[in-house]
C-alpha cells in the first residue's frame, strides 16, 4: 500500500558535464599495473622468470606503440593482415622451400633466456605511480572541460578560460587510435557548427569517451536550440574558413 503523503521519487536532472583530457602518458598504465602484479607473481612463484620477462616485454611494446603511433581502424586491420600473412609465409617457406632464416631468428630470441627482475619492474612502477600523481594534478588544473546547456568551457590555471558558446553545435566522437580505444576507451570529442561541416574544436585523449558522450547528449537534448540560433551560426560559416576534418592518425 502506497503512502498518499509520500513524495514521488524524481530522478535528479544533470545540468552540466565535467570531464578531463589527458596527455598520452595515461596510456602507459598497463606497464605500471604489470610491475606490481608481476612482483607478486614472482614472489610467490606463480610463474617462471622467463615467462614473466616475456609478459613484461610484450606489455612494454604495446605501451610504446600506443604512445608512439596513432593507428586507426584501417591501419590496425592492415597490420594484423600483414603480420598474419607474414607468419603464413614463414611457415610455408620453412616446409616447402626449407628456408630456415626465420626459424633462426626465432631461436635467437628464444635462446636469449630473458629473466624478469621483480625489483626493477617494481621500481619502474613506483616511479610511474609518482608521475601519474603529478599528471592527475596537472589535468585538474589545466585540462578541465565543463559543458552546460549554453557553453563549452575549458579551464586552465593561471590563464584565461576558453569558452565556446553553445548555440547550435554538433558533438561527435572520433577514435583515431585503436590502442587508445583498447586501453582506455579513449578518443577525440569533436565540436562542429550547426551545418556539421566546420570543425570548431577538437578535444583529444578523452578516456571513457562513450560514457562521456552519453552524458553530453543528455545535456544537449534537454534544451532545444531555436531555429534563429541555427541561422545565425550558419551565417557565420565562411566557405574560405578552416574546414579541417583531418584525422590525427598516420
Amino acid at each position: 500500500m502506497t503512502d498518499p503523503y509520500s513524495k514521488p521519487k524524481t530522478r535528479k536532472k544533470r545540468d552540466e558535464v565535467t570531464f578531463y583530457t589527458y596527455p598520452k602518458f595515461v596510456f602507459s598504465w598497463p606497464l605500471m599495473v604489470m610491475g606490481f602484479l608481476l612482483f607478486g607473481m614472482d614472489k610467490w612463484g606463480w610463474a617462471g622468470p622467463e615467462t614473466l620477462a616475456w609478459i613484461w616485454a610484450l606489455t612494454l611494446i604495446i605501451v610504446l606503440v600506443t604512445v608512439g603511433f596513432d593507428l586507426n581502424r584501417n591501419y590496425t586491420i592492415f597490420w594484423m593482415v600483414l603480420i598474419g600473412g607474414s607468419c603464413f609465409l614463414i611457415m610455408w617457406l620453412k616446409d616447402v622451400k626449407s628456408v630456415t632464416i626465420f626459424s633462426d631468428i626465432y631461436h635467437f630470441f628464444a635462446d636469449l633466456d630473458p629473466q624478469y627482475s621483480r625489483t626493477l619492474g617494481l621500481m619502474v612502477s613506483i616511479v610511474q605511480l609518482f608521475l601519474f600523481g603529478i599528471m592527475w594534478v596537472w589535468t585538474r588544473l589545466n585540462s578541465r572541460w565543463r559543458i552546460t546547456h549554453n557553453e563549452f568551457e575549458h579551464y586552465q590555471f593561471g590563464r584565461m578560460d576558453d569558452s565556446l558558446a553553445r548555440g547550435a553545435k554538433r558533438v561527435r566522437t572520433s577514435y583515431p587510435d585503436f590502442f587508445e580505444l583498447l586501453l582506455c576507451m579513449a578518443g577525440d570529442l569533436v565540436i562542429f557548427d550547426s551545418t556539421g561541416r566546420r570543425e570548431l574544436r577538437r578535444i583529444p585523449h578523452v578516456p571513457c569517451l562513450p560514457w562521456v558522450k552519453k552524458r553530453i547528449n543528455t545535456i544537449l537534448e534537454s534544451t532545444a536550440v531555436t531555429a534563429g540560433e541555427m541561422e545565425d551560426e550558419a551565417e557565420d560559416y565562411s566557405p574560405n574558413g578552416n574546414d579541417d576534418e583531418s584525422d590525427r592518425s598516420i
